[in-house]
């Protein structure tokens, strides 16, 4: 989860809903206010994420001439998901995906972040017709193998499967309260937090949770999609370990980008320098008759 500075957007930046032929979609979107747009970039959320988590690096996108959408996925926030938990499968998210890109012209510049990265490279292999790059933000090959992260995602999973969703975030809010280093955010991100989670289909949560438990690794797939990829982290990311993630990108035969000053969250934390690595990346694809 990313914790947003700010919940004002930017100008030009405005909720929208897309439409495609696998249902209604919640985004954030911005497009650039002066000529053609280069292409489409596409970003998707992680785990208890949001479109919110992308709201500056939308912004700072658009500025450089990309339109672009922040998406809430099947279930998160303010997309409506099924209570099935047989929907929550990484082929239906991926498959989700595929339809956005879809509706949004095809060609996407696709951004998943950590939970997103393992939609994002579903999604690619699912149909990589229609991504022209994937960038693997803050995401690993496979599930989390830390024991201690893995104990605390499936007390959460139980918790999802058996109590109120407010008395799950309570209870999570609790624990993470008692990290050391902890600072509580502002009242307003606080009690915007507590909705996005408490927002959340439960059993989309729930299963969201188990396939970062349950997720195979599929990056020698991903490396015969003939789609372009882009592996990058911050410098002190804390979700999958950085060698884990320096390792996913020597298998891809690419060099893994490092944003300084960043943790799990590059995104919010230095949305100038990651908007700046995507787009001398995405502008290596771009061809101009």
């Amino acid at each position: 989860m990313s914790t947003p500075r700010t919940l004002t957007l930017p100008d030009g930046v405005h909720p929208a809903t897309l439409e495609t032929d696998r249902g209604s979609f919640a985004t954030l979107m911005a497009v650039p206010k002066y000529g053609t747009p280069l292409g489409t970039a596409l970003l998707v959320p992680g785990w208890t994420g949001s479109k919110e988590d992308f709201t500056p690096l939308v912004d700072h996108l658009c500025r450089y001439g990309w339109r672009t959408v922040a998406v809430d996925q099947r279930g998160q926030y303010e997309t409506p998901g099924p209570t099935e938990r047989s929907a929550y499968t990484l082929e239906e998210f991926g498959a989700d995906v595929v339809a956005m890109s879809k509706a949004l012209g095809g060609y996407s510049q696709l951004v998943g972040h950590s939970f997103g990265g393992l939609v994002a490279r579903e999604a690619v292999l699912t149909d990589p017709s229609v991504f022209s790059t994937i960038t693997l933000l803050c995401t690993g090959p496979a599930a989390f193998t830390d024991e201690q992260k893995v104990q605390g995602l499936q007390m959460l999973a139980f918790g999802l499967d058996n109590l109120p969703i407010e008395q799950v975030y309570d209870l999570k809010l609790e624990h993470d309260s008692k990290v050391p280093g902890y600072v509580p955010p502002p009242d307003e991100i606080a009690a915007f937090l507590r909705k996005r989670f408490t927002s959340n289909n439960p059993a989309g949560l729930a299963e969201i949770t188990r396939r970062l438990m349950d997720s195979e690794d599929k990056t020698d797939r991903l490396a015969k999609s003939g789609v372009r990829i882009q592996v990058a982290y911050g410098a002190s990311d804390d979700g999958w370990p950085i060698t884990v993630q320096a390792d996913v990108a020597e298998r891809l035969g690419i060099q893994a980008q490092i944003i300084p000053d960043a943790g799990h969250s590059p995104a919010i934390e230095q949305p100038a320098a990651t908007a700046r690595l995507l787009v001398d990346f995405f502008h290596d694809q771009t061809f101009i008759d």
